[in-house]
Protein backbone atom coordinates (compact mmCIF):
# COMPACT_ATOMS: atom_id res chain seq x y z
CA UNK A 1 0.00 0.00 0.00
CA UNK A 2 1.38 3.41 -0.98
CA UNK A 3 2.15 5.70 1.96
CA UNK A 4 0.74 3.15 4.36
CA UNK A 5 1.21 5.42 7.39
CA UNK A 6 -1.15 7.98 5.87
CA UNK A 7 -3.84 5.55 4.74
CA UNK A 8 -5.22 4.48 8.09
CA UNK A 9 -7.76 1.83 7.20
CA UNK A 10 -9.98 0.00 9.65
CA UNK A 11 -11.74 -3.06 8.29
CA UNK A 12 -14.05 -4.08 11.09
CA UNK A 13 -16.87 -6.55 11.35
CA UNK A 14 -18.59 -5.89 14.64
CA UNK A 15 -19.66 -9.00 16.54
CA UNK A 16 -22.44 -6.91 18.08
CA UNK A 17 -23.47 -4.38 15.44
CA UNK A 18 -24.91 -1.06 16.50
CA UNK A 19 -28.69 -1.36 16.25
CA UNK A 20 -31.08 1.48 15.50
CA UNK A 21 -34.84 1.06 15.24
CA UNK A 22 -36.74 3.18 12.74
CA UNK A 23 -40.51 3.22 12.37
CA UNK A 24 -40.97 6.16 10.01
CA UNK A 25 -42.27 9.67 10.43
CA UNK A 26 -44.20 12.35 8.63
CA UNK A 27 -41.06 14.21 7.64
CA UNK A 28 -39.57 11.13 5.97
CA UNK A 29 -42.30 8.82 4.75
CA UNK A 30 -46.05 8.93 4.30
CA UNK A 31 -48.52 6.27 5.36
CA UNK A 32 -49.17 5.11 1.79
CA UNK A 33 -47.94 1.67 0.72
CA UNK A 34 -46.29 2.89 -2.49
CA UNK A 35 -42.81 1.89 -3.67
CA UNK A 36 -41.14 5.17 -2.73
CA UNK A 37 -42.62 5.15 0.76
CA UNK A 38 -41.60 1.58 1.44
CA UNK A 39 -38.02 1.87 0.21
CA UNK A 40 -37.68 5.00 2.36
CA UNK A 41 -38.95 3.01 5.33
CA UNK A 42 -36.01 0.70 4.84
CA UNK A 43 -33.31 3.28 4.15
CA UNK A 44 -34.33 6.07 6.54
CA UNK A 45 -32.61 4.34 9.45
CA UNK A 46 -29.26 5.11 7.79
CA UNK A 47 -29.72 8.89 7.84
CA UNK A 48 -28.11 9.57 11.23
CA UNK A 49 -24.84 7.64 10.72
CA UNK A 50 -24.42 9.00 7.19
CA UNK A 51 -25.07 12.64 8.03
CA UNK A 52 -23.10 12.80 11.28
CA UNK A 53 -19.71 13.29 9.51
CA UNK A 54 -20.99 16.29 7.51
CA UNK A 55 -23.13 18.11 10.04
CA UNK A 56 -20.12 20.06 11.38
CA UNK A 57 -19.38 21.69 8.02
CA UNK A 58 -19.19 25.50 7.94
CA UNK A 59 -22.04 27.65 6.67
CA UNK A 60 -22.31 27.64 2.89
CA UNK A 61 -20.41 24.37 2.41
CA UNK A 62 -21.34 22.39 -0.71
CA UNK A 63 -22.51 18.79 -0.14
CA UNK A 64 -23.20 16.42 -3.05
CA UNK A 65 -25.24 13.23 -2.82
CA UNK A 66 -24.25 10.64 -5.42
CA UNK A 67 -26.93 8.39 -6.95
CA UNK A 68 -29.56 10.20 -4.91
CA UNK A 69 -32.75 8.53 -6.12
CA UNK A 70 -35.57 10.72 -4.81
CA UNK A 71 -33.05 12.56 -2.66
CA UNK A 72 -34.46 11.79 0.77
CA UNK A 73 -30.98 11.82 2.32
CA UNK A 74 -30.31 15.27 0.84
CA UNK A 75 -33.68 16.49 2.08
CA UNK A 76 -32.90 15.16 5.55
CA UNK A 77 -29.61 17.06 5.53
CA UNK A 78 -31.31 20.24 4.33
CA UNK A 79 -33.85 19.99 7.14
CA UNK A 80 -31.00 19.87 9.64
CA UNK A 81 -28.75 22.46 7.97
CA UNK A 82 -30.59 25.02 5.85
CA UNK A 83 -27.34 26.98 5.58
CA UNK A 84 -25.62 24.32 3.46
CA UNK A 85 -25.64 24.12 -0.32
CA UNK A 86 -26.93 20.63 -1.16
CA UNK A 87 -26.85 19.08 -4.64
CA UNK A 88 -28.39 15.67 -5.38
CA UNK A 89 -27.41 13.88 -8.61
CA UNK A 90 -28.77 10.83 -10.39
CA UNK A 91 -29.03 9.51 -13.96
CA UNK A 92 -32.79 8.94 -13.71
CA UNK A 93 -34.84 12.08 -14.50
CA UNK A 94 -38.01 10.52 -13.11
CA UNK A 95 -36.68 10.09 -9.57
CA UNK A 96 -35.12 13.54 -9.76
CA UNK A 97 -38.52 15.03 -10.58
CA UNK A 98 -39.94 13.29 -7.51
CA UNK A 99 -37.07 14.72 -5.46
CA UNK A 100 -37.73 18.23 -6.73
CA UNK A 101 -41.38 17.88 -5.83
CA UNK A 102 -40.45 16.75 -2.33
CA UNK A 103 -38.05 19.65 -1.89
CA UNK A 104 -40.66 22.15 -3.09
CA UNK A 105 -43.34 20.71 -0.81
CA UNK A 106 -41.03 21.09 2.20
CA UNK A 107 -39.51 24.39 1.01
CA UNK A 108 -36.01 22.92 1.13
CA UNK A 109 -33.18 24.40 -1.00
CA UNK A 110 -31.87 21.17 -2.59
CA UNK A 111 -30.69 21.25 -6.20
CA UNK A 112 -31.39 18.11 -8.27
CA UNK A 113 -29.22 17.49 -11.34
CA UNK A 114 -29.13 14.74 -13.96
CA UNK A 115 -25.59 13.42 -13.93
CA UNK A 116 -23.63 10.16 -14.14
CA UNK A 117 -21.28 9.16 -11.34
CA UNK A 118 -18.86 7.99 -14.03
CA UNK A 119 -18.49 11.55 -15.34
CA UNK A 120 -19.42 14.18 -12.77
CA UNK A 121 -20.02 17.61 -14.28
CA UNK A 122 -18.37 19.32 -11.31
CA UNK A 123 -15.02 21.07 -11.11
CA UNK A 124 -11.98 19.56 -9.41
CA UNK A 125 -12.00 20.21 -5.67
CA UNK A 126 -15.29 22.12 -5.86
CA UNK A 127 -17.23 20.04 -3.33
CA UNK A 128 -16.86 20.16 0.46
CA UNK A 129 -18.44 16.77 1.25
CA UNK A 130 -19.92 13.74 -0.51
CA UNK A 131 -22.70 11.50 0.79
CA UNK A 132 -24.33 8.45 -0.76
CA UNK A 133 -26.87 5.96 0.52
CA UNK A 134 -26.39 2.64 -1.31
CA UNK A 135 -25.90 4.24 -4.73
CA UNK A 136 -22.18 4.99 -4.98
CA UNK A 137 -21.00 1.37 -5.02
CA UNK A 138 -24.16 -0.34 -6.24
CA UNK A 139 -23.41 -3.30 -8.52
CA UNK A 140 -24.63 -2.77 -12.04
CA UNK A 141 -24.20 1.00 -12.08
CA UNK A 142 -20.87 2.71 -12.86
CA UNK A 143 -17.55 0.85 -12.38
CA UNK A 144 -16.44 1.09 -8.75
CA UNK A 145 -12.93 2.34 -9.56
CA UNK A 146 -14.25 5.08 -11.87
CA UNK A 147 -16.78 6.29 -9.29
CA UNK A 148 -14.13 6.40 -6.56
CA UNK A 149 -11.78 8.45 -8.76
CA UNK A 150 -14.53 10.87 -9.75
CA UNK A 151 -15.53 11.36 -6.12
CA UNK A 152 -11.91 12.03 -5.18
CA UNK A 153 -11.51 14.47 -8.06
CA UNK A 154 -14.39 16.76 -7.10
CA UNK A 155 -13.83 16.64 -3.33
CA UNK A 156 -11.63 19.30 -1.76
CA UNK A 157 -8.60 18.32 0.30
CA UNK A 158 -9.75 17.27 3.75
CA UNK A 159 -13.38 16.97 2.69
CA UNK A 160 -15.38 14.07 4.17
CA UNK A 161 -16.94 11.18 2.29
CA UNK A 162 -19.81 9.34 4.03
CA UNK A 163 -21.47 6.40 2.27
CA UNK A 164 -23.47 3.25 2.95
CA UNK A 165 -23.37 0.17 0.76
CA UNK A 166 -24.98 -3.23 0.45
CA UNK A 167 -22.26 -5.87 0.52
CA UNK A 168 -24.42 -8.82 -0.47
CA UNK A 169 -28.05 -9.74 -0.99
CA UNK A 170 -28.39 -11.19 2.50
CA UNK A 171 -27.85 -7.76 4.03
CA UNK A 172 -31.18 -6.42 2.77
CA UNK A 173 -34.51 -7.93 3.82
CA UNK A 174 -35.84 -7.08 0.35
CA UNK A 175 -33.62 -9.63 -1.38
CA UNK A 176 -33.01 -11.95 1.57
CA UNK A 177 -36.72 -12.67 1.97
CA UNK A 178 -37.96 -12.07 -1.57
CA UNK A 179 -35.49 -14.39 -3.27
CA UNK A 180 -36.12 -17.14 -0.72
CA UNK A 181 -39.85 -16.97 -1.39
CA UNK A 182 -39.42 -17.04 -5.17
CA UNK A 183 -37.03 -19.99 -5.05
CA UNK A 184 -39.57 -22.00 -3.09
CA UNK A 185 -42.26 -21.36 -5.69
CA UNK A 186 -40.44 -21.40 -9.02
CA UNK A 187 -38.55 -24.27 -10.68
CA UNK A 188 -34.82 -24.55 -10.17
CA UNK A 189 -33.00 -22.09 -12.41
CA UNK A 190 -36.04 -19.86 -12.96
CA UNK A 191 -34.74 -17.25 -10.50
CA UNK A 192 -31.53 -15.60 -11.76
CA UNK A 193 -28.37 -15.95 -9.71
CA UNK A 194 -28.45 -12.34 -8.52
CA UNK A 195 -25.85 -13.07 -5.86
CA UNK A 196 -23.10 -13.27 -8.48
CA UNK A 197 -23.58 -9.57 -9.25
CA UNK A 198 -22.54 -8.81 -5.68
CA UNK A 199 -19.49 -11.09 -5.70
CA UNK A 200 -17.07 -8.18 -6.05
CA UNK A 201 -18.73 -5.99 -3.43
CA UNK A 202 -18.79 -8.94 -1.03
CA UNK A 203 -15.02 -9.37 -1.28
CA UNK A 204 -13.42 -8.27 2.04
CA UNK A 205 -11.94 -4.80 1.76
CA UNK A 206 -13.17 -4.25 -1.81
CA UNK A 207 -14.77 -0.85 -1.30
CA UNK A 208 -11.95 0.34 0.91
CA UNK A 209 -9.45 -0.70 -1.72
CA UNK A 210 -11.11 1.37 -4.43
CA UNK A 211 -11.17 4.42 -2.17
CA UNK A 212 -7.51 3.95 -1.24
CA UNK A 213 -6.47 3.67 -4.88
CA UNK A 214 -8.42 6.86 -5.65
CA UNK A 215 -6.48 8.77 -3.00
CA UNK A 216 -8.82 8.79 -0.03
CA UNK A 217 -7.34 8.81 3.48
CA UNK A 218 -8.50 7.87 7.00
CA UNK A 219 -10.86 5.20 5.67
CA UNK A 220 -13.04 3.61 8.32
CA UNK A 221 -15.62 0.93 7.63
CA UNK A 222 -18.02 -0.76 9.99
CA UNK A 223 -21.16 -2.81 9.90
CA UNK A 224 -24.32 -0.94 10.84
CA UNK A 225 -27.48 -2.80 11.72
CA UNK A 226 -30.92 -1.29 12.09
CA UNK A 227 -34.55 -2.37 12.15
CA UNK A 228 -37.43 -0.97 10.13
CA UNK A 229 -41.09 -1.44 10.98
CA UNK A 230 -43.65 -2.05 8.26
CA UNK A 231 -47.15 -1.33 9.61
CA UNK A 232 -48.79 -4.45 8.17
CA UNK A 233 -48.23 -7.34 5.79
CA UNK A 234 -49.59 -5.44 2.78
CA UNK A 235 -47.01 -2.69 3.21
CA UNK A 236 -44.21 -5.25 3.19
CA UNK A 237 -45.73 -7.28 0.33
CA UNK A 238 -46.14 -4.19 -1.86
CA UNK A 239 -42.47 -3.38 -1.30
CA UNK A 240 -40.96 -6.83 -1.74
CA UNK A 241 -43.20 -8.07 -4.56
CA UNK A 242 -44.09 -4.78 -6.25
CA UNK A 243 -40.80 -2.92 -6.51
CA UNK A 244 -37.40 -3.15 -8.15
CA UNK A 245 -35.60 -6.19 -9.54
CA UNK A 246 -37.92 -8.74 -7.92
CA UNK A 247 -41.14 -7.27 -9.30
CA UNK A 248 -40.94 -8.96 -12.74
CA UNK A 249 -40.37 -12.33 -11.06
CA UNK A 250 -43.37 -11.92 -8.76
CA UNK A 251 -45.44 -10.64 -11.70
CA UNK A 252 -44.63 -13.84 -13.61
CA UNK A 253 -46.33 -15.99 -10.99
CA UNK A 254 -49.73 -17.50 -11.71
CA UNK A 255 -52.64 -16.58 -9.46
CA UNK A 256 -52.15 -19.79 -7.49
CA UNK A 257 -48.40 -19.28 -7.18
CA UNK A 258 -48.93 -15.69 -6.08
CA UNK A 259 -51.29 -16.81 -3.34
CA UNK A 260 -48.72 -19.39 -2.30
CA UNK A 261 -45.99 -16.73 -2.30
CA UNK A 262 -48.03 -14.60 0.06
CA UNK A 263 -48.46 -17.53 2.45
CA UNK A 264 -44.77 -18.43 2.35
CA UNK A 265 -43.74 -14.82 2.89
CA UNK A 266 -46.15 -14.38 5.78
CA UNK A 267 -44.69 -17.49 7.43
CA UNK A 268 -41.13 -16.28 6.87
CA UNK A 269 -41.65 -12.90 8.52
CA UNK A 270 -43.92 -14.10 11.32
CA UNK A 271 -40.97 -14.15 13.73
CA UNK A 272 -40.61 -10.40 13.15
CA UNK A 273 -44.22 -9.52 14.01
CA UNK A 274 -44.70 -6.76 16.57
CA UNK A 275 -47.46 -6.45 19.20
CA UNK A 276 -49.08 -3.79 17.01
CA UNK A 277 -49.45 -6.25 14.13
CA UNK A 278 -46.63 -4.79 12.04
CA UNK A 279 -43.27 -6.33 11.20
CA UNK A 280 -39.89 -5.16 12.45
CA UNK A 281 -37.29 -6.33 9.96
CA UNK A 282 -33.50 -6.19 10.41
CA UNK A 283 -31.04 -4.95 7.80
CA UNK A 284 -27.28 -4.57 7.74
CA UNK A 285 -25.06 -2.30 5.65
CA UNK A 286 -21.44 -1.19 5.42
CA UNK A 287 -21.02 2.42 6.51
CA UNK A 288 -17.77 3.86 5.21
CA UNK A 289 -16.22 7.25 5.96
CA UNK A 290 -13.05 8.75 4.53
CA UNK A 291 -11.33 12.04 3.81
CA UNK A 292 -9.75 13.39 0.70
Amino acid sequence: MVQEAEHRIQWTRCTRPHVVFFSGGSSVVSTANDASTNIMRLLAGLADPLLAPVEGLPKGAHVVQLACGTGELSLALARRRLDLRVTAIDVNPTVLDAGRAGAAAQNLPVEFRTMSMAGLDLADGSVDAIISRMGMFLPGTAPFDVVAREAARILRRGGPLSIATWSDLADSPYTRIGLSVLRRLLPEGAVPDMEVVFSESARPGAFEGYLTDAGFLDIEAEWFQWETEYPDFEAWWEFDAGFGALKPLFDSLSAGQRAGAREVMADMIEEHRTPSGGYRLPATARVITARR
